[in-house]
C-alpha cells in the first residue's frame, strides 16, 4: 500500500464571491500550510455567473500577502493574467491573502477570482 494521499486531500480551493469588472478583489483566510498556490480568473457577462463572458482585452494583475511582507502586499513572479486567454498562475509563500486588480478588461461585466493551495 502506498503512503500516497487521494486526490484532493492535500488541496484547499477557495472561490471568490462575483464581483463586478471594476472591483478589486481580496481573498483572507488563505492557509498558510498550503503555500504552493495556483490562481485564475473567470468572467461573466452577469452578476450571478449564469452567462460566460470571454474578453476581448484587458489584464487581471495578481498580488498576495505573505507572512514575510504582512501588512504590505507583493506581485507574485508572473503576476498579470491576460483577459483574453485562460491562463493559471502560480506561486510558492506562506500566503496569508490574495488580491486581484483587473484593468482595462472589455465584453465581461463582472468576474471572480479562484485560488487553490496545496502542501507541495
Amino acid at each position: 500500500m502506498s503512503g500516497r494521499r487521494g486526490p484532493n486531500q492535500l488541496v484547499r480551493a477557495i472561490e471568490s464571491p462575483i464581483a463586478a469588472i471594476a472591483a478589486v478583489i481580496t481573498i483572507s483566510g488563505m492557509d498558510i500550510t498550503r503555500p504552493h498556490c495556483f490562481v485564475g480568473v473567470r468572467f461573466f457577462a452577469d452578476s450571478g455567473g449564469a452567462a460566460e463572458a470571454v474578453p476581448t482585452a484587458g489584464t487581471v494583475t495578481i498580488s498576495v500577502q505573505t507572512m514575510n511582507t504582512s501588512p504590505r502586499f507583493e506581485l507574485i513572479p508572473i503576476s498579470v493574467i491576460q483577459a483574453l486567454t485562460p491562463e493559471t498562475l502560480s506561486w510558492a509563500a506562506n500566503t496569508l491573502q490574495v488580491r486581484a486588480t483587473p484593468s482595462d478588461v472589455t465584453v465581461a461585466t463582472h468576474y471572480r477570482i479562484v485560488v487553490t493551495c496545496n502542501e507541495t
